[in-house]
């Protein structure tokens, strides 16, 4: 990953040249900002998640999400273009378009699928910080 800084010195202006790795398509090539990353450890099933979030030059949203178990790994990237009633989502070998009513729904029944686990997660990583914080 390499850095370029844009207009002085100022954190925010950094633009980054970096890979996202894909298993399920090509690897994605972003120039942007990084807007957000997190990374957590689930105690229960041994499993290490990275996320990074960035806004490229052209406004457009990349997604980069890895995933380790021990030794295996699964990586995934995606590009979100935001419009005005829809976004289309890419993960390098195939583009959806959906509309923000139904990315919601979508939304609301992958997080009640996945409740009762991601209310342990977030709880740990919740507990996790304010740790830190001590």
């Amino acid at each position: 990953m390499s850095k370029r800084t844009v207009g002085g010195h100022d954190g925010d202006n950094t633009i980054l040249n970096v890979n996202l790795p894909n298993d399920f398509g090509q690897d994605m090539e972003v120039a942007g900002h990084l807007i957000g990353e997190e990374m957590y450890f689930d105690d229960s099933t041994g499993m290490l998640t990275m996320e990074k979030l960035y806004r490229d030059e052209d406004n457009k949203l990349a997604y980069g999400i890895i995933s380790a178990i021990g030794h295996a790994r699964e990586r995934r990237a995606y590009r979100v273009e935001e419009r005005e009633d829809s976004c289309i989502v890419t993960n390098g070998s195939l583009s959806l378009e959906f509309s923000y009513d139904e990315l919601f729904e979508l939304l609301a029944v992958a997080i009640e699928s996945e409740k009762e686990s991601s209310s342990r997660q977030v709880s740990e990583q919740v507990r996790r910080r304010l740790a830190a914080n001590e």
